[in-house]
């Protein structure tokens, strides 16, 4: 639907009206004392991938930064209200994702609004880029509360994806930086990469065995209801795939935040499928020999590490209808294009320890920068 309810169009503009005020008055009586800054968490209770290592570096450049952290409500209750304060009195906002009070004011010239975004390069249409379809936003709503499209900061991985970032947030491309993704720095730190490897292989020992080759598989997030996408359920392709695979291979799973846990649950019965219920996939990147994923951005990253990656695609025309793409995926990726399971064990079989697979191309049109990144940003904006 591209309308409201005139109910709820009201209780919209009532809510939205008192929170700008309750914020203008609060943002006045802190003048002079702005000198936090505040993490909005949208997952998670702690900083994880982008948003931990711009913290790490922003305790580094500004060693007596204040800072909360906040896990945001963002729903249209008494909860949200009570953000307002540590709004009121941040110098600068930090998100990678979504997070709704940010959208109900009005422009603030003293106030930062930086969007790291949880995604690189430029994949599947979010945002104002998906209005129109069974996945966008209700045009009517985007009048009232306008997603996206008040952040002042939005760093992306490369100058070919700003035309994108600035459609989906709906915001000028000067707003929008190609520096690039902070979480890269891990690949680019000999001390952190093998911490993280000791770290997993002391975990599992039985990785230790030369002769493992792991495959590391993560979907993307797939809506359900109105919103959905497609039909394809990753989890199902996994069970009937599982008995088929190569007694070496161990397929690591790791499955979108907002999986089902009793989905997870079924992988259970299978000794070569590990459900990753934690770290970040960074992290599983470095120990995995091969990467499968459809739709999600997390490709362009293990691109940086030039091991062999596919796309399980057998969806591609629903999913394309539904949602849609920026562009076509043989422009966007490397990897070899999967669409039926027999062709999906048939890869994950032929795969071997230290295989090398030339992602240049890739690299090139979706990074401008993958050195020193959370360095680079912090300092663009602290």
């Amino acid at each position: 639907m591209d309308s409201l309810s005139p109910w709820k169009r009201i209780f919209i503009w009532l809510y939205r009206s008192l929170f700008r005020l309750a914020y203008k008055l609060y943002r006045f009586k802190n003048n002079g004392n702005r000198e936090y800054y505040l993490f909005a968490l949208y997952r998670t209770d702690k900083p994880e991938g982008n948003l931990a290592y711009v913290y790490d570096e922003l305790l580094r450049q500004v060693p007596n930064a204040k800072v909360r952290f906040i896990r945001g409500a963002n729903k249209w209750n008494l909860s949200m209200l009570k953000e307002i304060p540590y709004l009121a009195e941040a110098k600068c906002v930090i998100l990678d994702d979504y997070y709704l009070p940010v959208y109900l004011i009005k422009e603030d010239q003293n106030l930062k609004i930086v969007q790291l975004w949880h995604a690189a390069g430029a994949f599947k249409k979010f945002g104002y880029s998906t209005i129109g379809t069974n996945f966008g936003p209700n045009p009517s709503y985007l009048k009232l509360v306008p997603i996206h499209a008040t952040y002042t900061h939005v760093y992306v991985s490369s100058t070919s994806v700003v035309p994108f970032y600035a459609e989906a947030f709906n915001l000028p491309q000067e707003r929008v930086i190609p520096i690039g993704v902070p979480r890269t720095d891990l690949f680019t730190s000999v001390k952190d990469v093998e911490a993280v490897e000791k770290k997993l292989f002391s975990s599992f020992p039985i990785w230790n065995n030369v002769d493992t080759v792991r495959v590391l598989i993560a979907p993307t997030y797939r809506a359900g209801g109105a919103q959905r996408e497609s039909n394809l359920n990753m989890e199902k392709v996994i069970k009937d795939i599982a008995k088929a695979i190569n007694p070496n291979v161990q397929i690591i799973y790791k499955a979108h935040p907002y999986t089902p846990v009793e989905e997870l649950n079924k992988l259970a019965e299978f000794s070569n499928v590990l459900v990753a219920s934690s770290g970040f996939i960074n992290e599983w990147m470095l120990i995995a020999d091969a990467f499968m994923t459809d739709y999600s951005s997390s490709v362009f990253e293990f691109a940086l590490l030039r091991k062999p990656f596919a796309h399980f695609i057998p969806d591609l025309h629903e999913y394309e209808t539904n949602r849609g793409l920026y562009q076509q995926l043989e422009v966007i990726s490397d990897g070899d294009m999967l669409e039926t399971s027999e062709q999906l064990v048939e890869w994950i079989n032929a795969r071997s320890k230290n295989e090398y697979f030339d992602s240049s191309r890739m690299v090139s049109l979706n990074f401008d920068n993958t050195s020193r990144v959370s360095e680079l940003i912090v300092r663009d904006f602290k």
